[in-house]
């Protein structure tokens, strides 16, 4: 038998064009990692997560941090007032990716927490990239470059810059901006001192003083007790009632009046968790599972949203002595859950003391000396503490203005087109390319810890910015009916949850049944499943230069910059591991296999 010719193959020389070069690739060698700069708004848990990350996951990427503060740490760097602490374990309120084993308490302090954060900037290297007293005033998206041009003012100097970067992260918070009271008098008239726990005075000294607290949250529930050793008279002014909880969760362990922090952990402890890498997972992991509650009691109207209330009554029947007058004075009228459940070692005990006066008729307005309530009554204080919590701020501070020149600030705002942040997937926006947010609306999951849902934000978007970085991508961004149809099931999801039952709490858009703006649509482990493949037909693309012509332009001469510049053994074998450290679920999968 012969030998086969060309033209005697299917299609052969009748289609001479099937083996004609329409396309001549680039001679250089594909370079997976081009240079790109990231600049993150905000140097708080969110910022700081992504700052430690995204350097480690985005290859040949720089990061600058913008805070306005300052020092770091976000709200732990702003809130200083007398007992403030968190009320999540220390050992599960830190960084996965970079835990502190020598935590001194159960519950840390906020000034322990801050200078963990402060820690944090220093062992990863990031001090140089931390611009404190520096506040971003405006972001625009440059079509023409597809760069974001951000204008930043330095609080210290007054001057005014311009950065520009390639991608924008936002981890600005929610809770930063201290909401005053809107009380006749409170500002022009009353002739003592006004502070906002969020702004606290380092002067102010409340011995002997007759005090006056606005607020029941968790600042108010804080302060309280830690100042009523100090003050002659407390005046608390309440206008929401709130459950009072042993602990945020059930298993974790109750803090006491006597022992704010929790248990104290001893030396024997921190050397054990420093030298006993095991130990310590197992104590960490411990408090983690801890987090995990059976699904249920976040359910409107379940049986058991019922018995978690009947749990907390019980423990609120014993702070109180067994005084039911006293019970009743304190109960809510709305389901538990609706407001976070807030623990408060002390606070109920110190309600009860005689020189503390427990106010929940509305207050009309302030004056020369005191406080005026609806039944008549005037109240004289020396010094009113405003315990009146933040700004609900889920949109952008500062004008964004995207692609087609529209402002998401304004888009977003209440008054705006949708009136709520309209978010894909809690983390990008559609009209704003490069763009995404770290624990913002829909950013938050149940049963994970606040430092871990940045995590997880952070390396979603790694896996963005490196396929924008390696495949001849300018930008991406969400299409519109995607972040739409996401918002359809937030928007579901929510109907029968404790949220909208009649409570007015930070996490929604005020009273009653309304639109949830915290949480995501589903526990930790349902968002940590549903963001770890990015859903690439969701997003609309903007190619480079060339790469209209070829999809494959990033192709090159068909070598790779590594193969080029890093020939190690790292660099060309790195996918060989020892005998027996295989994970056979993530083998060939790492980005820098």
């Amino acid at each position: 038998m012969g030998s086969l010719a060309v033209e005697d193959l299917p299609g052969g020389s009748q289609h001479p064009s099937r083996y004609s070069a329409k396309y001549f690739p680039k001679q250089e060698p594909w370079n997976p990692a081009p240079p790109v700069k990231i600049i993150i708004v905000g140097g708080g848990i969110a910022g700081l997560a992504a700052s430690v990350l995204l350097p480690k996951k985005v290859p040949n990427s720089t990061v600058t941090i913008y805070e306005r503060q300052k020092r770091v740490g976000g709200t732990w760097s702003q809130n200083v007032y007398p007992g403030v602490r968190c009320d999540v374990p220390s050992h599960a309120y830190q960084l996965t990716v970079d835990p502190k084993t020598d935590w001194s308490e159960y519950y840390p302090k906020g000034a322990e927490i801050q200078q963990y954060y402060e820690d944090v900037v220093d062992r990863n290297g990031l001090r140089e990239s931390v611009h404190v007293r520096h506040e971003v005033l405006s972001a625009t998206w440059l079509k023409h470059t597809h760069k974001w041009a951000v204008e930043v003012k330095d609080l210290d100097s007054g001057t005014v810059s311009l950065d520009a970067a390639d991608f924008l992260v936002s981890a600005q918070g929610r809770i930063a901006d201290p909401k005053f009271p809107a009380i006749k008098g409170l500002v022009d008239r009353f002739r003592g001192r006004v502070a906002h726990t969020a702004s606290w005075p380092a002067d102010l000294d409340l011995t002997g003083k007759r005090v006056a607290v606005i607020g029941n949250g968790a600042s108010g529930q804080q302060i309280v007790p830690n100042i009523f050793p100090l003050v002659a008279r407390l005046d608390h002014y309440v206008r929401t009632k709130t459950y009072v909880t042993t602990s945020l969760s059930g298993n974790f362990l109750a803090a006491t009046a006597d022992a704010p922090g929790g248990p104290i952990y001893t030396d024997e402890e921190k050397e054990r968790f420093r030298t006993d890498p095991k130990a310590y997972l197992e104590h960490r992991r411990g408090l983690m599972m801890a987090l995990q509650r059976p699904p249920g009691s976040e359910v409107l109207g379940s049986k058991a949203n019922a018995e978690l209330r009947e749990r907390i009554i019980e423990t609120m029947r014993g702070r109180v002595g067994g005084d039911e007058e006293w019970l009743q004075r304190l109960l809510p009228d709305y389901a538990p859950g609706c407001k976070r459940l807030t623990p408060a070692p002390g606070y109920l005990e110190a309600l009860q003391q005689d020189k503390t006066d427990f106010i929940t008729e509305g207050i009309v307005e302030v004056d020369e000396t005191g406080i005026r309530t609806v039944d008549g009554k005037h109240r004289e204080v020396d010094i009113i503490i405003t315990a009146t919590g933040f700004e609900r701020v889920y949109t952008s501070r500062f004008p964004v203005i995207g692609r087609d020149g529209v402002d998401l600030r304004e888009k977003w705002s209440l008054e705006g087109e949708i009136g709520y942040p309209e978010t894909y997937l809690g983390l990008m926006a559609p009209g704003c390319p490069n763009y995404f947010t770290v624990l913002q609306a829909q950013g938050n999951a149940r049963g994970g810890s606040v430092p871990l849902q940045c995590e997880i934000a952070s390396t979603y978007i790694a896996k963005c910015i490196r396929k924008v970085q390696s495949q001849s991508y300018l930008s991406l961004e969400p299409r519109q009916d995607a972040a739409e149809e996401f918002n359809d099931v937030v928007n579901g999801w929510a109907q029968n949850k404790v949220g909208q039952d009649s409570c007015d709490a930070w996490s929604k858009i005020g009273h009653g049944a309304t639109r949830v703006l915290l949480a995501w649509p589903g526990t930790f482990h349902h968002r940590l499943a549903a963001l770890r493949d990015p859903r690439w037909e969701d997003f609309s693309f903007q190619r480079r230069a060339g790469a209209e012509k070829n999809r494959f332009e990033y192709f090159g001469s068909g070598i790779t910059w590594r193969e080029v510049h890093d020939r190690t053994d790292d660099g060309l074998t790195g996918y060989l591991k020892e005998l027996g450290q295989f994970d056979l679920a993530t083998v060939h999968e790492l980005w820098n296999d």
